[in-house]
């Protein structure tokens, strides 16, 4: 639980200042009982326990004593129905104060919220009820701190029943046994045929709305105990991620701000703010309001909202769990590196995305009377790697139906004995002859298998239907996606042509991406983008180059060109653009550079374009010449087409001469050879003017006096059906004998 050592405390203090009787001194205060207080107060708990137990042997007629220590053991207990020793020595220390003392309202509400750990939840209304009646005829029995309490247990109370109802629906043909598929167990259809599956929750019948009484009645029980204490930090985590499951976000948003305001040094204010940040789509903000929550937030807090564990296949989480501080620190910037949809902003969208993940999960599926993160429960595992669900459903369970009958019945004994063993079971609502108790279903996709849990009513702790193939779902989904996410804003494609030519020295690779700025999809009007390219280096990725540059531009496709050079090595790349709108344009690949050796036959990337056109008489290089490169590798049936390369590497003769062969072709998708013709000037030069075939060789002898020689030539397609097409030019060195081919795919468009 992410809040009980701190309400332990403050709950037991406040005990004490509520019960100790107004003719005893301080100073008369058994010594047994100030240590107990002490020992709260440093975060003892066990060592106050012992301390209570001594004093209320030693003085039987204490009341406040036999009152704190029946507080502190309800807040220790669970509602696990087998582990009830500290359950019956809290309801004995408990009764004993209220005969001492009877009718005080805090020792009823503490009464109250055992028999809710009992699942004797008429009981416990009755009793929580009785002590804020009290309380309100007697509002100086109890501090303001306290009544707060009493109103956060009632709204425990209802919340209870609201989230049996939460998404309850009445689906009765649902296939819970399938004799072509048992061997899948309990739902086998929902994993063989999800579609078939799901098809019969399309016509079911909402039943939420029946909650919406205990909706209020929580609502407003959380609401007050907020007015009594606005420090109580229960009641407004309740409060609020109830607000943010409906979508209340405005709400919600002043509720934390008044939280902040009244604990300032407390991280749930920042967090949940962040929470509500993100789910508005203002991540920017939601990434400040996180930082600072998780720098307020005690080392353990802090290091679970790090933990990228769940994120990471089972090996690799392995691994992470094994490293120190440092390795994990490292491993978590890693894959927020990588992780980050769009590097232009400041923050790192995904991030943002997993913290509020965790802190939804955190706040939706956690029970404050335990000690388990919300975030590590079987619901919150999954909401964290996938987010929240598509679609929820929640049926009745019927507990006979999941297995064979003589199974199922074996299991209903072995639960009502394991409940008959507590020696205050008394009635239980969650036990039927039916099994009782909820079955829910999280959809993903009307295609796709719901992950299913089970859990009894009233008692929040859901887990994998444990007869069906829910869990090993988890595990294989798991392992095939570790983790999905997705963006609070749109992101388009990017178009670009990506290219590789030798830099100054055969050490250097210059890195050419000549780019479309999609502004016709980005802007309304004239406006400013920012874009920027970003290159990272290793598995590390490690930036190593950043270009951010703001342009004004008309809605309209611009043309923007960059140029790296860069050393051998792996890299990955990233060109991005975002208009005042939010929306985003992403390209990001991985690329390989190789270096182009003096001693090695190599080409270029071939880039396509529409014209190429010498500036010079000698041209040496691409700089040489008027490109215009066709950034989508599209074109239309008549449109020109052209490519530029160049050639590496050439062995010379005694002469400086070198001589080598090109040999061109065009295929489509099948591997059909496409008519090309050679047009142009640079056709008559080569002697290839007008000539057309599925191959177009021809062979150049030319001084090689420095490190490339630049290629060049324009085509017509004889065949340009739309479709995707591969150009292929392979040189041959006649004097090495080295081959070398470089290819490129375009797609040629339908005009009609």
């Amino acid at each position: 639980m992410l809040w009980r050592p701190a309400r332990l405390t403050a709950a037991a203090l406040l005990v004490t200042a509520a019960t100790a009787p107004p003719s005893l001194p301080a100073q008369e205060e058994p010594e047994l009982y100030r240590l107990a207080q002490s020992q709260l107060a440093a975060g003892d708990t066990l060592a106050a326990l012992a301390s209570l137990r001594e004093l209320t042997e030693l003085q039987d007629d204490f009341a406040p004593g036999w009152g704190l220590l029946g507080s502190v053991l309800t807040e220790r207990a669970s509602h696990v129905a087998t582990d009830f020793r500290e359950r019956r020595e809290a309801e004995r220390a408990l009764r004993r104060a209220l005969q001492l003392e009877p009718n005080h309202p805090l020792y009823l509400a503490a009464l109250g919220a055992l028999m809710r750990k009992q699942m004797l939840h008429l009981d416990s209304h009755r009793l929580l009820k009785r002590a804020a009646e009290l309380a309100e005829e007697s509002p100086e029995r109890l501090p303001a701190e306290e009544r707060a309490e009493l109103w956060f247990q009632r709204g425990l109370f209802y919340e209870d029943g609201y989230l049996d109802t939460r998404h309850l629906v009445w689906a009765p043909d649902v296939p819970v046994q399938s004799p072509e598929c048992g061997i899948a167990g309990t739902f086998c259809l929902n994993f063989t045929r999800p579609r078939d599956f799901n098809a019969y929750f399309k016509g079911a019948t909402d039943l939420s709305k029946y909650g919406e009484d205990e909706f209020e009645g929580m609502v407003d029980a959380f609401r007050r105990a907020l007015e009594a204490d606005p420090t109580h930090d229960g009641a407004f985590r309740r409060l609020s991620i109830h607000l943010i499951d409906r979508g209340e976000l405005a709400e919600a948003e002043r509720l934390a701000r008044r939280y902040q305001a009244n604990v300032p040094d407390s991280p749930w204010g920042f967090i949940t703010l962040g929470l509500v940040y993100q789910r508005s789509g203002r991540d920017s903000l939601a990434d400040i309001e996180f930082d600072r929550g998780l720098e307020l937030a005690p080392p353990g807090i802090a290091a679970h909202y790090r933990d990228i564990s769940p994120l990471l296949r089972a090996s690799l989480a392995e691994h992470y769990l094994k490293e120190d501080d440092a390795g994990r620190r490292n491993m978590e910037e890693v894959l927020w590196r990588k992780s980050d949809p769009l590097y232009l902003t400041p923050g790192n969208e995904v991030r943002v995305a997993h913290l509020a993940r965790v802190a939804y999960a955190d706040l939706m599926f956690e029970d404050p009377s335990e000690g388990v993160w919300g975030a590590e429960t079987e619901q919150g595992v999954v909401y964290v790697r996938y987010g929240p669900p598509q679609r929820i459903w929640q049926l009745h369970r019927d507990a006979t139906r999941e297995e064979s009958g003589e199974e199922a019945m074996n299991a209903l004994e072995a639960a009502v004995a394991s409940q008959q063993s507590d020696p205050l079971w008394y009635t239980n609502r969650q036990m039927s002859s039916q099994g009782g108790g909820r079955w829910v279903f999280w959809n993903y996709g009307w295609s796709l298998p719901n992950f299913i849990f089970q859990k009894q009513l009233l008692v929040r702790h859901a887990s994998h239907l444990l007869s069906s193939y829910s869990k090993t779902l988890e595990e294989e989904a798991r392992r095939a996606v570790p983790a999905v996410y997705s963006t609070s804003f749109d992101i388009l494609g990017f178009p670009a042509q990506l290219a590789r030519f030798r830099g100054v020295a055969d050490s250097i690779i210059e890195l050419d991406l000549y780019s479309e700025v999609p502004a016709d999809e980005l802007l309304a009007g004239p406006e400013d983008v920012d874009v920027g390219l970003f290159v990272f280096a290793g598995a590390d990725h490690v930036q190593i180059y950043e270009r951010k540059l703001r342009i004004s531009s008309a809605p309209e496709p611009q043309p923007l060109t960059y140029s790296v050079s860069l050393l051998g090595g792996r890299y990955t790349y990233s060109l991005e653009a975002r208009g005042p709108s939010g929306k985003a344009a992403v390209r990001r690949e991985g690329v390989e550079l190789q270096p182009y050796l003096d001693s090695e036959l190599a080409v270029s990337d071939l880039v396509l374009a529409s014209t190429v056109v010498p500036r010079i008489e000698s041209p040496t290089g691409r700089r040489d010449f008027a490109i215009k490169v066709n950034r989508r590798l599209e074109f239309e049936p008549d449109d020109p087409f052209a490519v530029y390369w160049e050639v590496y590497g050439l062995t010379t003769d005694d002469e400086g001469l070198a001589n080598y062969q090109v040999t061109l072709s065009v295929t489509d998708t099948g591997g059909r050879s496409v008519l090309a013709t050679v047009v142009g000037v640079i056709g008559e030069l080569l002697g290839l003017a007008g000539e057309e075939g599925p191959q177009l060789t021809y062979e150049r002898i030319v001084e090689f006096s420095g490190d490339r020689v630049p290629e060049y030539l324009s085509l017509e397609l004889v065949d340009d059906d739309p479709g995707e097409y591969r150009l292929r030019i392979e040189v041959s060195d006649r004097l090495s004998g080295a081959t070398v081919v470089g290819e490129r795919v375009f797609n040629v468009l339908d005009s009609t």
